[in-house]
């Protein structure tokens, strides 16, 4: 706890309410914890005031000046020499000591303004629009905030540590870095586990239209989130920012000790986003329909998985060093490769013996190079998916 300091109350008798006013501030100031100097807390014996006051001025840890009319007539010299004859004795000291220690004094000699004050109340040998000013909202601690913290010495905002220099490459000329991280698909001893939408929400799987599953799952033995970790992040307002969600969609949240996620209540686009404990970071989406069932535009879904890529990765949770991509399909039944084709009579789709296309997590990219080369990752994902529906 910071100690308790010692501070002189200058002011001159403007008025009884400008009296009252300071009375009142200086009580404040007492009850939390200010050691208050002021004339009328004084005693009732008799004073020398000229002696009172220069003895208990430089010995304080602060002087604080209440603004006022007055103050700033007297303390600059233009007031009638028959009035506050005190406040025009405090006065000279301070300007006195100012004179002989600038920098000492302007630390400790603290202009206040009372709510109803303006900053032309303050005397111009404080410097009131150069140096700091301490206007009072309220006699609240909310209200005092930046004068308590001046006098208890507690700073509102701490400098951090300084970090290190960042080494920046030249753009051009020798030494210049142009190449981006490598994008290389590194095969790993055996596939990962990988979780994918009918086990985590077995419940309410029941997909209207071919829906795409994008999966990144993590290398990094070992990483794990914690359930505290993954309440910290907001899925549908991230889905929403990175145009996922629309504002209007309905939403459903949930929860479990091993997962979150976040579901759109519209069965037609089938759009959901969720993040495991074990790092698996997850989201699915239904291609367009067509006519009949629905269509592959290779082109179309390259760039929604790019943006997909950049939703995953943006998480802000932190993301193992390498992941592992993956993509799946389900159901496959009445889906073609093309592009929508409103005009077209008739519609040929690719016989398929299968109900669903699921690709293994077997292959590895660094995590950093997944961030600057998420096209190309979207492009190799789609290859991969077109390429086993025509199988």
């Amino acid at each position: 706890m910071p100690q308790s300091p010692r501070v002189f109350l200058s002011y001159t008798h403007d008025d009884d309410r400008h009296c009252a006013d300071v009375l009142d501030f200086a009580t404040f100031l007492t009850r939390h914890g200010i050691d208050v100097v002021i004339d009328v807390w004084a005693g009732v014996d008799r004073q020398d005031w000229q002696a009172w006051m220069a003895r208990h001025i430089p010995e304080m840890d602060y002087v604080i000046v209440v603004a006022s009319a007055g103050y700033r007539r007297m303390g600059d010299g233009f007031g009638p020499n028959d009035r506050n004859r005190g406040g025009q004795a405090e006065a000279a000291i301070l300007r006195d000591l100012l004179q002989g220690d600038r920098a000492k004094w302007t630390a400790k000699i603290l202009p206040v303004l009372l709510p109803g004050h303006e900053i032309d109340e303050i005397p111009l040998f404080l410097q009131p629009r150069a140096a700091d000013r301490y206007p009072i909202t309220s006699l609240t601690p909310a209200g005092t905030e930046s004068l308590l913290r001046a006098l208890t010495r507690q700073a509102a905002h701490i400098r951090p540590p300084l970090g290190t220099l960042p080494v920046l490459p030249p753009q051009t000329g020798p030494g210049a870095v142009h190449a981006e991280p490598s994008l290389t698909w590194t095969p790993l001893p055996e596939p990962l586990p990988v979780i994918w939408r009918s086990e985590l929400t077995a419940a309410d799987y029941h997909p209207q239209g071919a829906t795409v599953e994008l999966h990144l799952v993590p290398v990094t033995p070992g990483f794990r989130h914690g359930v505290k970790e993954l309440q910290t992040i907001s899925l549908p307002a991230l889905g929403r920012e990175q145009g996922f969600f629309t504002p209007a969609e309905g939403l459903e949240v949930s929860s479990s000790d091993t997962a979150v996620w976040a579901n759109s209540t519209d069965r037609a686009t089938g759009t959901g986003v969720a993040v495991h404990r074990s790092g698996q970071r997850s989201c699915w989406f239904q291609l367009p329909l067509d006519q009949i069932g629905s269509v592959l535009d290779e082109a179309d879904l390259t760039e929604h998985l790019g943006r997909m890529l950049g939703l995953l990765t943006g998480i802000d949770l932190p993301l193992a060093d390498s992941v592992a991509p993956t993509i799946g399909m389900d159901p496959v039944g009445l889906v073609r490769l093309g592009r929508p084709d409103p005009s077209a009579t008739t519609i040929t789709f690719p016989l398929q013996q299968r109900v669903r296309i699921r690709f293994d997590a077997e292959e590895s990219i660094p995590s950093e190079a997944l961030r600057h080369s998420a096209g190309a990752v979207a492009e190799e994902l789609t290859a991969r998916l077109a390429t086993a529906l025509q199988d």
